[in-house]
């Protein structure tokens, strides 16, 4: 490796994670972070990976705006990293940061986020991504992977060569983040929006990480019941996830341990949150199949009905 340079398009959890990967492996890393906290400390000290042997990365640039990072390319691939909900005003600038053979890879979480990013970027360039890692910044350019349940997928839209999605696939295994091409990316994207909605808005609520959420009785019923009005959308939606999925999803989310899901930071700093895209998605997808679905829609309207309200606590419990 080394040879490659990439855009790392916001500089969370995930897309820090990547960006230091990038950095350890000797790649050229530009990244793009609009949070003025998170892109002065990378700017100023680069970033910190806790636990990794090489734990310091200093980018190669970091850029407030996509705008600004135009002069920086071409870039060999883009890392969409940033939140569903930021993609309607990203994929403006969009267009400018790419070349003739940029490939662009979407990591948000959720459902919908092609009718963003195809349109900008083309379908003969674009590569969904599902990430099962996580990570939490314990302070502006400081970051920590938290879990990583291997692989992480990617996959390109049907009927499209998957030449990109291989190429991607393999710079993410060579940085230390094992990742396959799905065969069929759509029923994985699927997958990972179960396992966020069946646990992420309960957090989101109760203030709890998904360990202490999970201890308590009647919230791991209600996660149980989620997901059981998931699995049976999926299943008319033809997604067919095999059987044990129940089982699957919810040793999916207990081996999380502790990690505080980022609805839940989310509400805690008064942020919108993506459970429009998640829970939200399963409640329209529903509505056109006539699947009842009771407990992600009151779900779905709680969490939305906190997303203007100030945060009452810095931290889960």
């Amino acid at each position: 490796m080394g040879a490659g340079s990439h855009c790392v398009i916001g500089l969370g959890p995930v897309g820090a994670i990547i960006a230091c990967r990038l950095k350890a492996a000797g790649e050229r890393v530009v990244a793009v972070e609009s949070g003025e906290a998170r892109a002065r400390a990378a700017r100023q000290d680069g970033l910190r990976l806790c636990g990794e042997p090489e734990s310091e990365f200093r980018l190669d640039a970091v850029r407030d705006t996509v705008a600004a990072a135009v002069p920086d390319g071409p870039f060999d691939t883009v890392f969409v990293c940033v939140k569903a909900n930021d993609l309607p005003t990203l994929v403006l600038g969009l267009p400018a940061l790419i070349g003739p053979a940029t490939t662009v890879v979407s990591l948000q979480n959720g459902l919908g986020i092609e009718d963003h990013l195809v349109p900008a970027v083309g379908a003969d360039r674009f590569v969904r991504g599902v990430v099962n890692f996580a990570g939490q910044v314990d302070e502006p350019g400081c970051v920590r992977l938290t879990f990583f349940q291997p692989p992480n997928w990617v996959g390109v839209p049907e009927g499209l060569a998957d030449d990109r999605a291989r190429a991607i696939a393999g710079l993410l295994t060579g940085i230390g983040l094992r990742t396959e091409v799905a065969p069929d990316i759509r029923a994985c994207v699927w997958r990972k929006v179960v396992h966020l909605a069946i646990l992420a808005p309960v957090c989101a609520l109760t203030r709890m990480d998904m360990r202490t959420a999970l201890s308590h009785k009647e919230l791991r019923r209600l996660s149980q019941g989620l997901l059981s009005e998931c699995i049976a959308v999926g299943d008319r939606l033809g997604y067919d996830c095999g059987n044990g999925f129940f089982e699957t999803s919810m040793r999916y989310v207990l081996e999380a341990g502790d990690h505080p899901p980022s609805m839940l930071i989310d509400v805690l700093r008064g942020r919108p949150t993506e459970v429009s895209y998640i829970n939200g998605k399963v409640v329209e997808a529903a509505d056109a199949l006539g699947v009842d679905v009771p407990l992600n829609r009151a779900i779905c309207a709680l969490v939305q009905s906190l997303e203007a309200v100030p945060a009452r606590s810095s931290h889960p419990h």
